[in-house]
């Protein structure tokens, strides 16, 4: 799985997608086309982004352990902080990549629902539907 070449390709379909007049019907629909892509892109990379923070937090986690187990009497706590600092730094920069992607998917998803949304209303008007 090659997330760089996933988001690449969200680019490039997030590009075609921009390319048509959102107030032409038949144009919406390809739009809709091309974000259902990139949208189902983005799902795999958010999935992806999640699974690297899970793994750094339990990598942190078993570090502190580690820490707490083979630190002195006394000096247990302020070795197992010691342990995870650079941890915590990496963690905190995998959780903003996870919700980054997770913000990104969650708001495509929507922008696509007033898309068809839009094409509904616009068949029902000027196609004379109830």
């Amino acid at each position: 799985m090659d997330i760089d070449q996933y988001i690449k390709d969200i680019k490039k379909l997030r590009a075609q997608a921009d390319e048509y007049d959102a107030d032409a019907p038949g144009a919406i629909l390809e739009k809709i086309k091309l974000l259902t892509a990139a949208h189902m892109l983005m799902g795999r990379v958010s999935a992806v982004r999640d699974g690297e923070y899970l793994r750094i937090y339990a990598s942190r986690k078993a570090a502190y352990a580690k820490a707490r187990k083979s630190a002195g009497r006394g000096d247990k706590e302020s070795a197992g902080e010691l342990a995870i600092e650079e941890s915590r730094m990496l963690e905190a920069d995998a959780m903003q990549e996870k919700m980054l992607w997770k913000n990104e998917f969650t708001s495509l998803r929507e922008y696509i629902y007033e898309l068809r949304l839009r094409v509904r209303h616009d068949m029902n008007t000027l196609g004379g539907g109830d």
